[in-house]
C-alpha cells in the first residue's frame, strides 16, 4: 500500500554510491526512508538497499552516521551499521525478519557517538539501544534482536568509565517526551493487527485526542521555556551513557512527527482496511449528480438555517474562534463590487461529523466540512468563491486560577475564569495540505501564530470525532462485547425481598473488593448509595465527587436523598476538562437542599471516598465507607480498570468523619490513624515503606515492592526506589504512562522491572503492595487514588487505605501477579527509557485483562439483574 517512488529514488542513489545505506530495524508508522524497512514487503527493491556499499572509510563492524534530508526539509541523523555478509550468505538477513521495531522518530533521542566495540557474545545485550518503542510483531517472534541484527552491539549502558556521564543531571529524555512515547505505545494498538479494525480506529482516536490535550496544556507553556521536565537528579553519577537534554524545538518536532504519523495509518492501512468491510469517508466529488442534489436538499434542510458566515473587515473584526472547532475559511468577490472579503464559518458541532450518504446506506458518509465546502454557492449566491477550506484551532486551555485565596466565592472565580479561556491565545492551527497560502496568511496573521504552529494534514481534521465511526454496529469489527458481571452477594440484595438494610448487615460481615469493569459499578458502587438514599436508619451521607457522567444516576441519588437525610457533597470545581460540568451540578446539589462545599484553596480534590452514617439497632451510629482508585463516573466505569473497597472497619470510618471535616470546615488534623492522605503524609509514609523493603534486604531477608499506577515522577520516590533496588530488592511496576524510574541499569536498578499495560480497558488502578509493609513483618497492600506523581503527592487532596484482611490481601498481589505475566498487552520498560512490546507466539495469547474477565465469569456468573422501585 505504500508509494515506493521515493524508496526506488533512494535505492538508485544508493546504488550509484551517492548516498549510504541506512540500516534500521523498522517503523511501519512512519514515512520516511530511515525508520521504514522490510516489514513492508518490497521484495527487490529490499535486496538493492542491501546490496548498497558503504562508505569505503567505514570498515566492516563499525558504526558510522550518516545525514540525510527528510520530506520536512530537516536533517535528521540515522546510526548504519557496515555489514559485510559472506558470499554465501543471504544478504536479506541483515534485515532480521523474525522482529519488527516501531521506532520513535530520531527527533526524541538525538544520537550521540557510540562505542564501536562488538558484542563479546553471541547473545545480544540486555540493554541495546532502542530507537523509541519496540514491538515484535511477525514470526518467529522474539523479545530481543538477534545478535547479528546492527541493533546488538549498540548499547546506552557501557561500563567504560570514559563513557559515563560528567553531571548526573545529563539524563536522556525529559517528562514531555515521556508524554510522547506513551502516546506512541497507544498509537501502536492502531497498527495491531490481532485488534479489531474499529478498535484501531478507537485507538487512533484516543492518540489524536491526547495530542490535542497535550497542545491545550503544554504547548504555551513550552513556548514559554516552562517545563522541559528533565530527569535531572534523579540517577547516582556514573548511570549510564546519556544524551542531551531536549529543546522546545525537538519536543515540537516530535509532536509534528506524532500527527504525521497518525495520519499515515490512518490513510495507507485504516481507510483501505475500512473500505473492505464496506466503510467509506467520500468526498463531495465522488457523489454522482443524483446523489448530490439529494445531499443538497438534506444541507437546505438540516443545515443550512444553522449556518452563521462572519466576514471580517474594518466594520467586522475577526471573530473569536472556539477551542478545537472546525471552521471554514473563504475567500470570496463580489461580482458586482469586485471586492475580495474574507469570511469565517463555523461548522455545527451540534450535527453528526460524518453523514450517510442517502443512496448509499449507513456505512458510506460525507463529512459535515465536505458537504458545506460542497453547497457554499447556497450560502453565497451571486458571489464568486476564489478560495475555500477547513481549519481547525487549539487554545491554550489549561485553568489557572489567579486570586484563588482572596476569592470569597470559588464557585464565582471559576465561572470568571471559563469565560476568559474563551479569548485565550491559540497555540496550533490545523489545515489541509491543500489550503491556499491566500487563507493560510490570513489566519496565521489574525491567531498572532507563527509558521511553526501550523499543521498541515492530509486528511480529516479532528480525528478524535472518529469515536462516532467506532459506535457503528459492526460486531465482527469490535471486541466481543463484555457486560460487568454482579457479585453473588449483590444479586441476592437485589431480589425484590431485600430490603434496604440488607447490605449494611452483608458490609459486616467482611470487606467487599469490587474491581471494575468486570464487576458492575451499577450493581455495586451505584446501589451502596441507592441503599443508603432509601434505607430510614441512614441519617448522612457524604460523598466527594472529582469527575463524573454527564447525566449522572448518582447526582439524582443524592438530590433526593437530600430531601430526608444530611448530604453533603464536595465537588472539586478544579477538575481539568470538567469544570464546567461541575460547576453545573455544585449548583443544582445546592438547590435540591444539598451541603456543598469546593474543597482546599489551592489544591484539587482528586480522593474518591463516600460515607454513609447509619444508626444501628442499639441506637449507636456506624460509618459505612467506599474507597476506590476510580471516579464516581457510571459511564467511564464500563471501559477503566478500577479497585474498590466497601467497608464499615470502625477506625476507618472515624479516619474518614476527621478528612470530610478537614476538607469542609476548619479542621487541622495532620494524621490519620489508617488513612494515608496527601498532601499531609503520604509521600514520606511512601518512603518509609520503601525503606523498610530496602532494610530487609540489607539483612539479607527477602523484599518486595509492587506497584500498579497511572504514572510515576516524584523525585524522592524515585531515588528512594533505586536505593531499594541497589539494596536487593526485587521491585516490580506496571506504570501506564509516563516513568521516571529507568529499570536495568547495572549496579542501579537491576532488581526493578516496569511494564505498562494496554489494551480495550484503560488501566486505572492503583494498587501498592510491600512485602513488609505490616508492623508484624508481613505483607501490607493499599489502594488509593494518588499516583506516585509530584502533582498527587503535593497538590492534591488524595487518600491511600490499608486493605487488611488477608483474602482481599491475596486478591490485589494476585491481580498485580496477573499484570507482570501479561504476554500479549505488556511493554516492558529498557534501560534507556524505551519501550518493547513484550510478544512470545506468533499465536495471540491471554492478556491480563482477558485473564480478569474469565476470573470474573467463574466467580460471578450473573450479567445484569432487574432493578425494582422501592
Amino acid at each position: 500500500e505504500m508509494d515506493l517512488s521515493s524508496i526506488e529514488q533512494d535505492a538508485e542513489q544508493i546504488m550509484s554510491g551517492a548516498r549510504s545505506p541506512i540500516i534500521l530495524p523498522t517503523d511501519p508508522i512512519a514515512r520516511n526512508l530511515e525508520t521504514v524497512i522490510d516489514h513492508l514487503n518490497i521484495g527487490e527493491m529490499k535486496k538493492k538497499f542491501i546490496t548498497g556499499s558503504p562508505p569505503a572509510a567505514s570498515p566492516p563492524g563499525e558504526v558510522y552516521e550518516t545525514r540525510s534530508s527528510h520530506s520536512s526539509g530537516r536533517s535528521s541523523r540515522a546510526m548504519s551499521r557496515c555489514m559485510s555478509p559472506t558470499p554465501d550468505e543471504d544478504k536479506s538477513s541483515i534485515f532480521p525478519d523474525g522482529i519488527e521495531y516501531i521506532v520513535v522518530p530520531s527527533a526524541i533521542y538525538p544520537l550521540q557517538p557510540i562505542s564501536t566495540a562488538p558484542t563479546p557474545s553471541a547473545s545480544p545485550s540486555p540493554h541495546h539501544a532502542y530507537r523509541g518503542i519496540t514491538s515484535p510483531m511477525n514470526t518467529p517472534f522474539s523479545t530481543t534482536p538477534p545478535s547479528d541484527s546492527p541493533l546488538a552491539s549498540l548499547s546506552l549502558a557501557s561500563s567504560s568509565s570514559s563513557e559515563q556521564l560528567a553531571d548526573p543531571r545529563d539524563i536522556p529524555f525529559t517528562m514531555e517526551v515521556t508524554e510522547l512515547v506513551y502516546f506512541y505505545r497507544i498509537l501502536y494498538e492502531a497498527t495491531n493487527p490481532r485488534v479489531p479494525l474499529l478498535e484501531r480506529l478507537r485507538f487512533l482516536a484516543i492518540t489524536s485526542q491526547n495530542i490535542d490535550m497535550f497542545f491545550c496544556k503544554r504547548a504555551l507553556k513550552l513556548h514559554l521555556g516552562h517545563g522541559l521536565h528533565s530527569h535531572r537528579g534523579d540517577l547516582p553519577r556514573n548511570a549510564i551513557k546519556g544524551l542531551k537534554i531536549m529543546d522546545y524545538d525537538k519536543v515540537s518536532e516530535t509532536l509534528r512527527m506524532l500527527v504525521r504519523d497518525t495520519y499515515d495509518l490512518l490513510n495507507r492501512n485504516l481507510l483501505p482496511l475500512m473500505a473492505k468491510n464496506g466503510i467509506r469517508l467520500m468526498k463531495w466529488q465522488e457523489l454522482s449528480s443524483e446523489e448530490q442534489s439529494t445531499m443538497r436538499e438534506w444541507f437546505v434542510q438540516r443545515v443550512f438555517p444553522l449556518m452563521t458566515p462572519l466576514v471580517v473587515d474594518a466594520g467586522h473584526p475577526f471573530p473569536v474562534l472556539s477551542n478545537l472547532s472546525l471552521n471554514i475559511a473563504a475567500l470570496l468577490e463580489h461580482e458586482k463590487k469586485g471586492e475580495t472579503r474574507f469570511v469565517r464559518i463555523k461548522v455545527p458541532a451540534r450535527i453528526a461529523r460524518w453523514v450517510p450518504v442517502q443512496q448509499r446506506g449507513p456505512l458510506q458518509m460525507i463529512p459535515i466540512e465536505e458537504l458545506i465546502l460542497g453547497n457554499l454557492d447556497i450560502i453565497f449566491p451571486n458571489t464568486k468563491i476564489i478560495a475555500a477550506d477547513v481549519f481547525r484551532i487549539t487554545k491554550h486551555y489549561d485553568l489557572k486560577l489567579e486570586g484563588e485565596y482572596e476569592a470569597n466565592n470559588l464557585l464565582e472565580l471559576i465561572k470568571s475564569e471559563l469565560h476568559k479561556r474563551k479569548f485565550a491565545p491559540a497555540v496550533r492551527l490545523e489545515c489541509a495540505r491543500t489550503m491556499p497560502r491566500s487563507l493560510s496568511d490570513v489566519l496565521i496573521s489574525q491567531l498572532r501564530l507563527h509558521d511553526s504552529d501550523v499543521y498541515m494534514t492530509d486528511g480529516p481534521l479532528g480525528l478524535a470525532d472518529l469515536f462516532q465511526l467506532c459506535k457503528l454496529n459492526l460486531p465482527a469489527l469490535k471486541y466481543e462485547p463484555w457486560l460487568p458481571r454482579t457479585p453473588d452477594l449483590f444479586v441476592d440484595l437485589r431480589s425484590k425481598y431485600a430490603s434496604p438494610g440488607d447490605l449494611f448487615k452483608a458490609i459486616k460481615k467482611g470487606d467487599l473488593l469490587v474491581q471494575h469493569p468486570y464487576v458492575s459499578f451499577t450493581t455495586t458502587v451505584q446501589f451502596f448509595i441507592e441503599c443508603a438514599m432509601h434505607d430510614p436508619k441512614v441519617q448522612a451521607i457524604k460523598i466527594s465527587i472529582y469527575r463524573t457522567s454527564s447525566s449522572s444516576p448518582l447526582i439524582k441519588a443524592l438530590c433526593e436523598a437530600a430531601q430526608n437525610k444530611e448530604v453533603s457533597v464536595l465537588v472539586d470545581l478544579k477538575a481539568s476538562g470538567d469544570e464546567e460540568q461541575n460547576a453545573k451540578y455544585a449548583r443544582m446539589l445546592e438547590q435540591a437542599g444539598c451541603h456543598v462545599s469546593y474543597g482546599l484553596v489551592g489544591l484539587k480534590s482528586h480522593a474518591k471516598i463516600a460515607m454513609v452514617v447509619r444508626e444501628e439497632e442499639d441506637g449507636v451510629l456506624r460509618e459505612y465507607v467506599h474507597l476506590s482508585t476510580g471516579n464516581y463516573n457510571a459511564s467511564t466505569s464500563d471501559v477503566y480498570v478500577d479497585v474498590g473497597i466497601i467497608t464499615c472497619d470502625a477506625v476507618l470510618g472515624r479516619d474518614l468523619c476527621d478528612l470530610f471535616n478537614y476538607l469542609t470546615g476548619y479542621s487541622r488534623i495532620s494524621s490519620f490513624r489508617k488513612l494515608v492522605s496527601a498532601p499531609m503524609n503520604m509521600r514520606q509514609s511512601f518512603i518509609d515503606l520503601i525503606n523498610r523493603e530496602a532494610e530487609e534486604a540489607k539483612q539479607g531477608r527477602p523484599a518486595t515492592i509492587m506497584a500498579v499506577m497511572n504514572g510515576l515522577d516524584e523525585k524522592r520516590i524515585v531515588r528512594a526506589l533505586y536505593d531499594a533496588g541497589a539494596a536487593g530488592v526485587v521491585i516490580k511496576l506496571v506504570v501506564r504512562g509516563r516513568c521516571r524510574v529507568l529499570p536495568g541499569i547495572p549496579g542501579i536498578s537491576d532488581n526493578i522491572q516496569v511494564i505498562s499495560i494496554l489494551g480495550r480497558f484503560l488501566e486505572h488502578s492503583r494498587i501498592f503492595y510491600f512485602g513488609n509493609g505490616a508492623k508484624n513483618g508481613g505483607p501490607k497492600a493499599f489502594i488509593g487514588s494518588a499516583d506516585w506523581q509530584h502533582r498527587n503527592l503535593k497538590r492534591r487532596v488524595e487518600v491511600l487505605v490499608p486493605v487488611e484482611d488477608p483474602a482481599n490481601v491475596e486478591k490485589l498481589r494476585n491481580i498485580i501477579n496477573t499484570y507482570l505475566e501479561d504476554k500479549e498487552q505488556a511493554w516492558e520498560m529498557l534501560p534507556d527509557g524505551r519501550y518493547r512490546k513484550r510478544v512470545v507466539s506468533e499465536h495471540p495469547q491471554r492478556s491480563a485483562q482477558q485473564q480478569f474477565m474469565i476470573r470474573t465469569l467463574k466467580e460471578h456468573p450473573v450479567v445484569w439483574v432487574d432493578t425494582t422501585k422501592r
